[in-house]
């Protein structure tokens, strides 16, 4: 089964941005549904999402990630204490990476494999 995966650096530290809170959403008619809330493993991962068990399947969908509290835990101010990456599925049977690089005053997000 195909899924949605994120990896989550921390440029200003040097390393992967653990513990960041990510919430992935699926566009239905004129709102958002939620699928999946996942947490960023030691390795800022967050392997594969939606764990609805019905299946990725094409349309618009979006990676929500609580950056401020991230930035709180590690004694630092920020510009974006959220940041949304919507994107759009067009192949259901493709797997589907989507890496955000952040720091304190900018981010910076492209899709991976």
């Amino acid at each position: 089964m195909s899924g949605i995966s994120t990896h989550v650096l921390d440029l200003s530290q040097g390393r992967p941005a653990t513990g960041v809170a990510v919430r992935l959403e699926r566009r239905d008619g004129d709102g958002w549904t939620e699928l999946s809330r996942s947490v960023t493993d030691a390795d800022g991962r967050v392997r594969s999402a939606p764990s609805t068990g019905e299946g990725l399947r094409v349309g618009s969908y979006r990676l929500c990630f609580e950056t401020g509290a991230y930035f709180r835990e590690t004694g630092t101010n920020c510009f974006h204490p959220y940041i949304v990456v919507a994107f759009e599925v067009l192949d259901s049977a493709q797997d589907y990476h989507v890496p955000l690089l952040i720091s304190p005053y900018s981010y910076s997000t492209y899709r991976g494999s």
